[in-house]
């Protein structure tokens, strides 16, 4: 087992599958004690059994972060399990597509903040207070392309995670004196498990992916594990002096001209 995290203890939200899943499972493998938080319960509790038998210390949360009271009941469990949490990845996110902003339904715009922001400020604001006692932590926010580029048929998902940065860059700002660093990583076209399902239901899904991949200058799709890679440097203190500032992770497609 490494030790790149060792002696910490996380909370991934969105922990249960995809991106999350692949965090869980490397800072596990780096030796902290993760918290799986997230809104299925099946598969969240099915991860922890699995890791658990495997001889890591975690545990499962089942939690919706829109919900501040859920939030705060699910920082208490990881205080109870294993102390103050000194790393947070806020993953847990909805990806909706529209054609157009006005196609865009008030219960839509509503729903995703308060997903895509209202549940990365609800676990930042649960845990800074213990990281200002301990006088460390690192937060790390998932951002994507879309907190930096514009594609047409994501409205407003690329507001919300605008709002990331955002979000990142005034934490970093307000709690750097406490030592919390407060970065966003920002992933390309992950393969996650969602992304899989997508592409089988169509009538050609491996040309499909290909091209997919095809739009990335390093031709091919990322992996959650390379997600996860990034998610430990962040975390870890490698990264010590790092705060405020978004990882793009892309395969180099967001330096690309679009019209």
């Amino acid at each position: 087992m490494s030790s790149r995290l060792k002696d910490e203890i996380a909370i991934v939200t969105g922990g249960a599958d995809g991106i999350g899943r692949a965090i869980v499972e490397m800072f596990c493998a780096q030796g902290a004690k993760v918290c799986i938080a997230d809104i299925n319960e099946d598969l969240g509790q099915e991860l922890a059994r699995d890791l658990t038998a495997k001889g890591f210390d975690t545990f499962f949360s089942n939690v919706d972060v829109g919900n501040i009271s859920q939030v705060n009941a699910m920082v208490e469990a990881t205080n109870t399990r294993f102390g103050a949490p000194s790393i947070l990845i806020n993953n847990a996110g909805w990806i909706p597509m529209t054609a157009e902003p006005l196609d865009a339904e008030d219960d839509m715009w509503q729903r995703l903040f308060r997903c895509n922001l209202d549940g990365m400020w609800n676990c930042a604001r649960a845990v800074i207070p213990q990281m200002k006692v301990a006088n460390k932590g690192s937060i790390v926010n998932l951002g994507s392309v879309h907190s930096h580029q514009i594609v047409k048929g994501h409205f407003p998902y690329a507001v919300t995670k605008h709002a990331v940065v955002g979000l990142t860059r005034s934490l970093a700002v307000e709690y750097a004196k406490n030592k919390i660093r407060v970065n966003t990583l920002c992933p390309g076209m992950v393969e996650t498990p969602t992304a899989l399902k997508g592409w089988s239901e169509t009538e050609d899904p491996e040309g499909l992916r290909q091209a997919v991949a095809n739009l990335h200058p390093l031709q091919m799709n990322a992996v959650p594990k390379d997600m996860a890679y990034a998610a430990v440097f962040l975390a870890s203190q490698e990264a010590r002096f790092m705060t405020g500032q978004s990882l793009i992770i892309d395969g180099g497609r967001s330096i690309l001209y679009h019209d």
